[in-house]
């Protein structure tokens, strides 16, 4: 393989790997923010329109 196939392939890689972390850091901060309204809709005692017009999925 020459250099500059071997360099052009090792940017790919890196920016495919900045690409996914960054994918997976969304992923997580969506499931976090899910979790606390989930967790605050919970609190709600006998709430009559507890969990209508609220969308937690993440």
């Amino acid at each position: 393989m020459e250099l500059g196939s071997a360099v052009s392939a090792q940017i790919a890689q890196t920016k495919q790997n900045a690409t996914t972390s960054f994918i997976k850091q969304n992923a997580q901060a969506e499931q976090q923010i899910a979790d606390v309204l989930d967790s605050s809709i919970s609190r709600v005692p006998n709430s009559p329109i507890r969990g209508t017009n609220v969308d937690i999925s993440a």
